[in-house]
């Protein structure tokens, strides 16, 4: 789930035109700027910063043309000598918070491309690990790179998790007043997903507190919970998920 009180060190790329654009020109700037660590047969792969997910081919549909949208998979820190530092939650039977944020954040990036938006992931398959020292700085380093680049929002993706395995639900947290709308869209679309709701209201975290653009954390279900831990593993279901927030930021930030 989310970390109420954390983050690390995030470092800032120095062409943020240069982050946005894909053309050949720009990944070579970006190898001579590089602001992420190549994946480590052994340790995993380190992220400082974020990746771009290219655009969608010419031709799909453009709903969500010119916006901008950084995701945040949630978890999936290293300290800088590889061991575990924010490794998020753990299933009855093992399936992993980070593991799972990161598969929906794929599919939703993926659904955001195809209808025309530009997509920067704090994390993704290629760069699955962030290095971070502190938690908090890290986490409220994902959603400052949101600030910087002027994202049209944000979304932190997280899953749940108690001590009692019956607790179940999604939830949806946001802070600012420029975030209702989109956290109402968001709860409309999850409503059908058939977790439950197990809170939505107003919440100040690390994420919430530092995005000054639209801004939710949402918690996509109980990973404690066997029945959601299941689901939430399933490629299916993280789809419907990932469909659940595309449909909700359409409802959000598609022109009228």
């Amino acid at each position: 789930g989310a970390d109420h009180k954390s983050g690390a060190f995030h470092k800032r790329p120095r062409s943020l035109r240069g982050l946005l654009d894909s053309s050949p020109a720009s990944a070579r700037m970006a190898n001579r700027h590089p602001i992420c660590l190549r994946t480590c047969a052994i340790m995993g792969a380190f992220v400082l910063g974020s990746l771009l997910v290219p655009r969608a081919p010419v031709g799909a549909a453009q709903l969500l043309s010119g916006r901008l949208f950084v995701l945040d998979p949630g978890h999936g820190t290293r300290y800088p000598d590889g061991s575990p530092n924010n490794v998020g939650a753990v299933g009855p039977s093992g399936v992993l918070e980070n593991v799972v944020t990161l598969a929906i954040g794929e599919k939703l990036g993926a659904l955001l491309r195809a209808a025309g938006a530009r997509v920067v992931l704090t994390r993704s398959y290629a760069h699955p690990y962030r290095v971070a020292t502190e938690k908090r700085v890290d986490n409220r380093a994902r959603a400052a790179l949101a600030n910087r680049l002027g994202a049209t929002a944000f979304v932190a993706i997280h899953a749940d998790a108690s001590t009692d395995r019956s607790v179940r639900g999604t939830s949806v947290f946001w802070l600012r007043g420029n975030s209702i709308a989109l956290a109402n869209a968001v709860r409309a679309r999850f409503a059908p997903l058939g977790l439950g709701e197990s809170a939505f209201h107003a919440r100040d975290l690390a994420v919430t507190n530092e995005a000054r653009i639209p801004a939710v954390l949402v918690e996509i279900g109980y990973i404690s919970n066997p029945d959601q831990e299941h689901a939430l593993a399933t490629p299916a279901f993280q789809q419907r998920e990932a469909r659940a927030l595309f449909d909700a930021l359409k409802d959000t930030f598609s022109p009228r």
